[in-house]
């Protein structure tokens, strides 16, 4: 593999900025669940399948263009995505089928998860230490700035005639192409050869102990992220519609509230790197999120709403942070391939939680259905308490 890129400020925020455009493609129209419903003449579940369907290439493919990132080169296969996410992703507003609209999601999902993939690779080769640590909050804080706007300027976009403009947002990602390019380069990897197969990845992590954090890691991610889009995708705003009757560009204001938890998150976090813990950063994580989907379930207000939604945004935060790091910091060759099994494992929580968050709407309704993700998020938090200590004790 050639030398990773020096990473300056400029160099940072602009490998981040290819995290900021893939995280506008999951939650932006997420608003606008009712009326793309509407506009689609499809119910609102099918809509939450149109809102997953992003993130399922991912859960197979991010391991895959991970390991194509080692070989062909990270700024090769980054500018590659970069293109698909914006040309699938800006077709879907010229497109009336549901069917078409939902295989060009899935097309744009190939770009979505090489762009989620390769800045924390390209981070974790150019940083080390605490640098690294900080390094990857302030890309969970430029990914997540980005995911916090989405959902409003998506609102607004959708509210002025036919909902479907809002895929026309997807566009702005070829102003990145110039960066990514100056940045990355487009020089070759290493070539391909026998001491660089996957299995090798999973032998050092054996000969190093971490491959039980990195396992724990992909489970905590999967976890969190299921919890988040669920609640934020389908639970919340099917809940502000129904329950609380919140005019559709109110409501990108509130999901995007969640956001600006995991922001006030990774700042913290960024002022913290080196002294504090991922087991504990975790554990402080799923807590929060626990007591804010519980709370909820019992809101009695819209306000009380938009205060649980701005901690369990903390608590996503914090565990998400805590586990990439975990995952980051590991000694191995390969690490794109790495980063991409972790990729992996937040994709199949995105591409999961949104259906899982409108099915639950339907079985008990969408307050009940904040009860259950609490429950869930409780059971983790004992799963997670439990392994920690019994990996101390050994």
């Amino acid at each position: 593999m050639a030398s990773p890129p020096p990473l300056g400020t400029g160099g940072l925020l602009t490998v981040t900025a290819l995290s900021a455009v893939a995280s506008t493609g999951y939650g932006t129209f997420a608003p606008a669940m009712a009326e793309l419903a509407t506009a689609y003449r499809v119910g609102e579940p099918a809509v939450g399948v149109l809102q997953g369907a992003i993130a399922v290439p991912g859960i197979a493919l991010t391991v895959l263009l991970g390991g194509l990132s080692d070989r062909l080169g990270r700024g090769r296969v980054a500018l590659g995505c970069l293109l698909l996410f914006t040309v699938a992703g800006t077709a879907c507003a010229l497109v009336d089928s549901f069917g078409v609209a939902v295989a060009l999601r899935a097309v744009q999902g190939v770009g979505f998860a090489g762009l989620l993939t390769i800045p924390p690779t390209v981070i974790g080769e150019a940083l080390t230490g605490a640098a690294r640590q900080r390094g990857l909050a302030v890309n969970t804080f430029v990914l997540t700035s980005a995911s916090t706007v989405g959902p409003v300027v998506g609102g607004a976009v959708a509210s002025i005639g036919d909902p479907r403009n809002v895929f026309w947002i997807y566009a702005l990602g070829v102003l990145l192409v110039p960066g990514t390019v100056r940045v990355l380069g487009l020089a070759p990897g290493r070539a391909a050869g026998p001491g660089h197969r996957a299995p090798h990845v999973l032998a050092d992590l054996r000969r190093t102990g971490g491959l039980g954090t990195v396992a724990g890691a992909l489970a905590l991610t999967t976890v969190v992220i299921t919890l988040m889009s669920a609640a934020t995708a389908a639970m919340l705003p099917l809940a502000l519609d129904r329950v609380f009757e919140v005019p559709l560009a109110a409501r990108g204001v509130l999901v995007g509230l969640g956001n600006v938890g995991s922001l006030a998150a990774s700042a913290t976090l960024v002022m913290l790197a080196g002294r504090l813990g991922d087991r504990y950063v975790a554990q402080l994580g799923l807590g929060l999120c626990a007591v804010a989907l519980l709370a909820t379930a019992v809101a009695p207000a819209v306000w009380v709403v938009a205060v649980t939604v701005v901690v369990l945004g903390v608590g996503v935060g914090c565990a998400y942070n805590a586990a990439v790091h975990a995952v980051t910091r590991q000694p191995v060759d390969g690490r794109g391939l790495l980063i991409g099994a972790w990729s992996a494992s937040s994709r199949l929580g995105q591409a999961t939680g949104p259906a899982l968050g409108a099915a639950l709407v339907g079985l008990v309704g969408p307050m009940a259905a904040f009860g259950v993700g609490g429950l869930a998020a409780t059971a983790a938090l004992v799963v997670l308490a439990v392994a920690g200590h019994l990996a101390t004790r050994r």
